[in-house]
């Protein structure tokens, strides 16, 4: 059987599971960003190849589209304007 709990105990595993939390947060975004940069990406290889990428996904253009847009790096972004 397990020992019982501590207060410091507590406050410690609070603790890392906030870290854990976070980490995950920050790790999804990284992940969701570099998705959708290789997105766009791909999209340019060939005409046709956004509505390839689209199906594949099972999404709408447009919604490639906007995350693209969303997770474009910012230079790359304003020299496309």
């Amino acid at each position: 059987m397990s020992p019982r709990p501590n207060d410091q105990d507590r406050s410690e595993l609070r603790d890392l599971v906030a870290n854990a939390v976070q980490h995950r947060d920050t790790e999804g975004e990284r992940i969701e960003t570099e998705f959708w940069q290789t997105i766009d990406r791909l999209q340019g290889r060939y005409h046709g190849a956004q509505q390839d990428i689209a199906d594949k996904l099972s999404i709408k253009r447009n919604q490639i589209l906007r995350q693209t847009k969303r997770y474009r790096p910012a230079a790359q972004d304003t020299a496309n304007d």
